[in-house]
This record gives structure tokens, sequence and C-alpha cells, in this order.
């Protein structure tokens, strides 16, 4: 028994030291693993890394696209707001100031040729008088329209500007040709009177 017991206290060192090479294995496996997860966490984060990089360059490339547009759409807007030569000297603005001044001499000479007409009644030269008046007074509101048209600073395309000028002008030509049509018309009553007297003058006679 004694001897059996000696042996055993004998062996325990031995088993001691059998274990220190197991335990180091153990370790330098799992310190190896570590190692090679560290390394494949490594490349993913480089990978990562240079996706970022190329990101950001995109996002500074977009952002620097977009400033450029926007400076862009910027001058294009400053642009619209101001109506270009063409526009100011097209024959529809020509054709707006001459209307114009077709419409003033028109009325003037109206307003001179009524008051030579002897034929004529008090009610129909007030008629007459009133018309030209309201036709003077709508004239200079269409023309300071074209004024404000041309001169405005809202985003308005030069080829709109153009067409409410235009139609401006159908409005302007509808006034001259109303004024012509009304002072030929009284002057027509007023000789037709005339000969309509000269003629029952000669029968009396």
């Amino acid at each position: 028994m004694k001897r059996t017991l000696s042996m055993l206290i004998m062996l325990i060192p031995l088993l001691a030291i059998s274990q220190i090479p197991v335990t180091d294995a153990a370790t330098n496996a799992s310190i190896g693993m570590v190692n090679s997860q560290l390394t494949s966490i490594n490349i993913q984060l480089k990978a990562v890394n240079k996706n970022l990089g190329r990101l950001i360059n995109l996002m500074e490339k977009n952002n620097n696209n977009n400033r450029k547009a926007k400076e862009i759409l910027k001058e294009e807007l400053e642009a619209k707001k101001k109506a270009p030569d063409y526009v100011m000297k097209s024959t529809d603005v020509s054709m707006t100031l001459d209307l114009k001044d077709r419409i003033l001499e028109a009325y003037r000479t109206s307003k001179n040729t009524i008051q030579e007409l002897e034929y004529l009644e008090r009610d129909e030269i007030q008629e007459f008088t009133l018309y030209t008046a309201n036709a003077i007074l709508e004239s200079k509101n269409l023309f300071r329209q074209c004024n404000d048209i041309i001169k405005t600073k809202s985003i308005i395309l030069p080829e709109e500007r153009l067409k409410k000028v235009n139609g401006i002008n159908t409005k302007l030509e509808q006034l001259l040709d109303g004024l012509i049509t009304y002072n030929n018309k009284l002057s027509q009553i007023s000789a037709f009177r005339e000969a309509r007297k000269s003629l029952i003058n000669m029968n009396k006679n």
C-alpha cells in the first residue's frame, strides 16, 4: 500500500508536466483564431473605408453639380425677369407705340370734326364725346399694361411677353377702328341731313 501511494506521489509531477504543452497549444490556437478574425476584420474595415471614400467623393461631386445647377438656374431666372432687347425692339412693341399715337390723333381729329358738323343733335354729340373719352381712358390703360409687361421683374418668358403685347395691340386696333367708324357715322348723318335740308329748300323754291 505504501509502495503504491509512493508511486502515485511520484507520478503527480509528471502528470502536471504533461498538461503544459496541451494548455499552451490550446492557447496558441485561440490566439491564432483571434488574429485571423482581426485580420479579416481589418480587411473588411479597409474595404468599408475605401467604399466610404468613394461615397464621400461622389457626394462632394453631386454637391458641386447641384451648386452649379442652382447657379445656372438662378442666372436663367434672373434673365427671365428682364425683357431681352429683341422684345423691346420688336415690331409688336413698335406697333403699340404707333397705335397709341394714331388713337390720340383720331381722337383730336374726331373732336374737331364733330364741332364743325352743323346737323348733329346735342345728345348725339354728347354720346360721341363720352365714347371718345372712354376710348382714350381704355387706350391709356392698355398702354400701361403693355409697359408693365415689358418692364415687370416677374418671371415671364420673352415669347409670353410678346404674346401679351400682341393681345393688347388687338384691343388698341379695335379702339382705333371704333373711333374712326363712329366719326364717319356721325359725318354721314350730318351730311345726309344737310343734303335733305338743301333738297327741301330747293323744292320750296
